[in-house]
């Protein structure tokens, strides 16, 4: 009989403690539950609060012309390094409003992701650009994004593809140097033409600000007289048939190009620009024959015109002067005056400007001549040229400029 009390005994305190461990349990899921619901009351209210006043900015929507241009040009290849966000930290202080990028240079490499159409082979592509981040990088600094293209010179596909250069009058293919490899296209070849509109098309519609064609002109290094481009061709053989046949000048070329890339540009709100020669400002009959750059045909169909006036492209008794490399004022000023006068209206004049010490004396008062020329002159802006990307001094120079005024 005791055995039998013990046993219930047990049993009986064994259910109590499970209840009292089972209450526990609950209770601290219940303790749960009841912080669960008050951080929700808390959080709730918060995301439900929508600042109108100051917006999410969108860093795709394109950026419009500042009233003066302060541009900086970089490599891809700066792109794709740490010195790129120091590079712009620089830039931003100084008062920098437009990066101008590679993403098609003179060696003939495209730096971002597109098909293999037309000439362009895999040793073409090298896509270590992502336009779109570099676009939202710029705009993030309140900068204008700009493509820079390079068209007719193309060493890779010049060397790869003989038919897309000009012939030579003698037979073959024309070589600006028997010294040196190709590097120039026919600029009137039609398959050249086709596949560089492509690009720009391809570039266009990846939300860039601007594309900026450089080398849009016709060699005129080598012994030109021997090359017989691809249009020359063409309008022999139309004269022979119509003797009433007007045959086309370099700049007609030049001029029809530029305005199927406009075509291109403005179905997708995209400005487009061009590099001009230095003496082309001048538009002496010589130098427009030459390289087919007539300003005021070209500038019907361009929204500004960049001529790359560098004192160190000078014969030193250019103009009468003693020392044109060093009289930098005088001939920026000089051709950008020229430019404007040339120019289409509503075209407009943002000159390339020295900013390395290639043949000059280069300083704060070299660099700031020309600032002041560009100013001077009524000119829209200017960009800083330095192949190598080295800006830090200049930058510093141009603030220290624009802390006098």
């Amino acid at each position: 009989m005791k055995i039998r009390y013990l046993l219930l005994f047990l049993f009986l305190v064994t259910i109590s403690c499970s209840e009292k461990k089972g209450n526990k349990i609950n209770n601290e899921i219940e303790h749960e539950i009841v912080k669960l619901d008050t951080l929700k009351q808390v959080i709730q209210p918060e995301e439900k609060i929508i600042n109108i006043e100051q917006p999410i900015q969108d860093f795709t929507i394109k950026k419009e012309y500042e009233k003066f241009t302060k541009g900086i040009y970089l490599t891809a290849y700066t792109i794709n390094t740490p010195k790129f966000y120091t590079l712009l930290d620089s830039a931003e202080s100084a008062g920098i409003n437009t990066l101008i990028f590679d993403l098609k240079n003179m060696n003939g490499h495209v730096f971002f992701r597109m098909p293999q159409k037309g000439f362009l082979e895999s040793e073409n592509i090298k896509p270590i650009i992502d336009i779109t981040k570099v676009v939202k990088v710029a705009h993030k600094r309140n900068m204008r994004a700009v493509a820079r293209v390079v068209m007719f010179h193309d060493q890779l596909t010049a060397q790869r593809d003989s038919l897309m250069r000009p012939e030579n009058v003698d037979g073959g293919y024309w070589l600006e140097s028997k010294r040196k490899k190709a590097s120039w296209l026919d600029s009137s070849n039609l398959e050249v033409q086709h596949t560089l509109l492509l690009i720009i098309e391809e570039i266009a519609k990846k939300g860039i600000d601007e594309i900026q064609m450089d080398y849009v002109r016709f060699p005129t290094q080598g012994n030109i007289s021997e090359a017989i481009f691809a249009f020359q061709r063409e309008d022999t053989s139309l004269a022979q048939k119509d003797s009433t046949y007007v045959p086309r000048q370099k700049s007609d070329i030049i001029k029809q190009f530029v305005s199927q890339a406009k075509m291109i540009c403005d179905k997708y709100n995209v400005t487009l620009t061009a590099d001009v020669f230095a003496i082309v400002s001048w538009q002496r009959p010589a130098d427009i024959n030459a390289t087919g750059q007539d300003i005021k045909k070209m500038t019907q169909h361009l929204d500004a015109i960049h001529p790359m006036i560098y004192s160190s492209h000078f014969n030193k008794d250019f103009g009468f002067r003693k020392d044109i490399p060093n009289e930098p004022y005088f001939i920026v000023y000089k051709g950008s005056i020229l430019s404007k006068k040339h120019a289409n209206s509503e075209c407009r004049v943002i000159p390339y400007i020295q900013s390395n010490s290639w043949k000059v004396n280069y300083g704060y008062g070299y660099i700031t001549a020309q600032i002041q020329a560009v100013i001077d002159s009524g000119s829209d802006g200017y960009i800083l040229w330095n192949a190598s990307n080295r800006y830090y001094q200049t930058l510093r120079w141009i603030r220290e400029f624009d802390n006098t005024d």
